[in-house]
């Protein structure tokens, strides 16, 4: 599997230069043809860039000004014998033909890593494609409403791939910022997938990704609970209305030695849906591997989810979880307000059993009564 992309691997690419080798390959062709014509001819004619495009490519004022074909410039350097490695080396920034967003002071070549896969599982879980029209490549949004989340998701794409100008700022306010087409189609690539394989009910963990290393494959996992994942005291669980790729969750669990089940629901509303389970004890050896890769690679960031997993731990270590003074601090509490069982477990840094186990007591002395229960999590009160 290729492990790199050069920037000869993407598709439709139109670069700037640095001057002083676009300076190098204007003196080659004079030295060589002594007219631009004379080189035009020699390399494209009956090609499909007329003498005009050729001439104005070569000119140092369009490429300061403009971006020019990347096939234009290949092309020429490899009449002139000037390696490919070395026109890479002078990229200083690329984009799609036609695009607007351009990628400046570019990471080449593009090496995959763990974040790189981690950024497949992004599109995977919260991400769509758009699949524009006049024959324009597709490309990733990420639709994301926590702010930290989100600019990460750029932090991420920039490690791999180098500083995105993006024609606004916009991703700073907006729900969905978009990976632009000229770096999407590596993920296309790579994985060899297609806009059919990101459609939310049917897709898959691509099979390089299953056999990649421990890091790689807690990187993806990593995603799915940032986009899909609920942590509470006890567990981590990931919800997908695609009971096949929750399987290919529970399979890294299992490679990675995360302890973790799978449930269903029974309901009809819910009978699609698969539940990951990363249990208390595989959610602590997960936690552990975490800190490490997030040494490695400080971009993967689990955030508030992160913390939420390191506050449960706390609650764990408390001496006492059910003591009959914590009972009387919950009737208090609903004296004055009406809550749900997180929210009186994260107000009182316990476990959601041992509220429930309060709860149920006060219900049987009826102290409480349940308020709603139209919602996922009931309310109660006096």
């Amino acid at each position: 599997m290729k492990e790199q992309f050069n920037i000869w691997d993407l598709e439709r690419i139109n670069v700037k230069l640095n001057i002083k080798f676009f300076e190098r390959v204007n003196d080659e062709i004079f030295m060589k043809y002594r007219t631009k014509k004379i080189a035009y001819d020699d390399l494209f004619y009956n090609s499909k860039y007329p003498w005009a495009t050729f001439k104005n490519v070569l000119k140092e004022s369009t490429m300061k000004n403009y971006f020019i074909p990347l096939d234009i410039i290949i092309k020429i350097c490899e009449n002139l014998g000037i390696p490919k490695e070395i026109l890479q080396e002078n990229v200083i920034s690329y984009k799609t033909a036609k695009g607007i967003n351009y990628i400046e002071k570019p990471i080449l070549p593009i090496i995959i890593t763990p974040v790189f896969h981690m950024l497949l599982a992004h599109h995977m879980g919260d991400g769509t494609v758009i699949n524009p029209k006049n024959g324009r490549l597709p490309y990733f949004g990420y639709r994301q409403f926590d702010k930290f989340y989100r600019v990460n998701y750029i932090r991420k794409i920039e490690s791999i791939f180098g500083k995105i100008n993006f024609k606004e700022d916009y991703f700073e306010e907006s729900t969905r910022p978009y990976c632009p087409p000229s770096i999407s189609t590596t993920f296309f690539k790579y994985y060899n997938v297609t806009i059919s394989d990101f459609l939310s009910k049917s897709c898959r963990i691509p099979e390089n990704i299953m056999s990649s290393d421990s890091d790689s494959l807690l990187a993806v996992l990593i995603a799915f609970i940032i986009d899909e994942g609920h942590v509470d005291s006890t567990q981590i669980t990931v919800v997908l209305k695609n009971k096949e790729l929750v399987k290919d969750l529970k399979l890294i669990c299992d490679k990675l030695g995360y302890s973790s089940k799978i449930t269903y629901r029974d309901n009809d509303f819910y009978r699609d849906y698969g539940y990951l389970n990363i249990l208390r004890l595989g959610m602590k050896m997960l936690y552990k591997d975490y800190i490490i890769l997030n040494k490695k690679y400080p971009v993967i960031d689990l955030g508030l989810k992160g913390e939420k997993i390191k506050d449960s731990f706390k609650i764990y270590n408390r001496l006492i979880i059910r003591v009959k003074g914590n009972q009387n601090i919950i009737y208090g509490i609903l004296k004055k307000e009406q809550l749900s069982v997180n929210q009186l477990a994260n107000r009182l840094n316990m476990t959601r059993q041992g509220v429930r186990f309060h709860i149920h007591k006060l219900l049987n002395s009826n102290k409480i009564k349940l308020i709603d229960k139209s919602k996922d999590n009931w309310i109660y009160g006096v």
